[in-house]
């Protein structure tokens, strides 16, 4: 456990700084990309990345026209959290269920049917269903009776606002989970300690969560881990669809992409701003890992043992 903690922090101590250094280099060395859409290209000069960097670890992480950089990402950074959070939260559940029942009691075999819609369903990219939804309320709203949309497709809220962003940011991940579930239970189920608890009776719910889930919770965990990156990867395009003011927009703002088609603005291009972004992002993607790999070691007895007890069992 030691050597696995030790060697995700070192990750961590090597990728961190490095992301900041290119973020800010980025912004640095590509002029060309950070000229608005009207032909106005940035004036503004930035220091050095050495006396920024001095700057950082003084505590300063730079300004944005005069506003602390850390003062404009505290807000984005914990709306994105939210979003994140309620939509592992969904991805879990749903993901542990569906692939639960996906698999027959009496066969022990998953579907054909199921597996092809766990199959399709995980490789299908959130937005893309996110899209679909956004065009079916719009219509029903332009040409029906409707007064409002049944949901509102934009803006903030822990209320109803977040029904659709979690929705859309959670089904691919929700579905590739169930297909490793159902994977896994399938082969789980073939094992003769699992035709030996048979035997003595036990029921199906008994089976499932007194034996073959914990012999699964390792990989699922690890599974678990690798949603967050699906959702952090899909996090920019979500926030920008629903107008979610997550790190994502101010991401994509920076970048000098906006969907309303109105000309960058002062955060456009400014590297003290990008170079904290690309911390943030690759911080929330490698503590995930950290978290749910340590995680995955605790449940796994094998992983727990010490080389002289794997040796002496051999």
């Amino acid at each position: 456990m030691a050597r696995l903690v030790t060697r995700k922090l070192l990750l961590m101590l090597i990728f961190l700084p490095l992301l900041n250094l290119v973020g800010y280099t980025y912004a640095q060395v590509h002029p060309r990309l950070f000229t608005s859409a009207l032909g106005n290209a940035v004036t503004a000069t930035f220091e050095p990345y050495p006396a920024y960097l001095r700057g950082v670890l003084a505590g300063n992480l730079g300004r944005v026209d005069r506003v602390p950089v850390a003062e404009i990402l505290s807000g984005p950074v914990q709306n994105s959290l939210v979003l994140v959070g309620f939509a592992l939260l969904t991805a879990i559940v749903l993901g542990l269920l569906l692939g639960l029942i996906s698999v027959s009691p009496r066969s022990k075999r998953m579907s054909t049917s199921g597996l092809f819609v766990l199959a399709a369903g995980s490789s299908m990219p959130g937005f893309l269903l996110g899209g679909v939804l956004l065009s079916i309320m719009v219509y029903l709203l332009f040409f029906t009776d409707a007064k409002r949309t049944f949901l509102p497709i934009s803006g903030y809220g822990l209320d109803e606002h977040l029904i659709l962003p979690v929705l859309v940011l959670a089904i691919q991940p929700t579905l590739h989970l169930a297909k490793v579930v159902a994977g896994l239970l399938e082969n789980e189920l073939q094992k003769d300690y699992i035709q030996v608890a048979r035997s003595k009776g036990l029921s199906w719910p008994q089976l499932l969560w007194s034996h073959a889930l914990p012999n699964m919770m390792s990989p699922i965990l690890v599974t678990i881990g690798e949603s967050v990156r699906l959702m952090v990867g899909a996090l920019v395009i979500i926030e920008a669809v629903f107008i979610w003011p997550g790190i994502g927009r101010i991401f994509l703002f920076t970048i000098g992409l906006r969907l309303d088609a109105r000309p960058p603005g002062v955060y456009f291009g400014n590297p003290p701003l990008l170079a904290a972004i690309a911390v943030v992002l690759g911080a929330i993607l490698l503590l995930a890992d950290l978290l749910f790999s340590v995680l995955a070691y605790s449940f796994d007895p094998r992983l727990s043992q010490t080389e002289d007890e794997i040796l002496a069992t051999n």
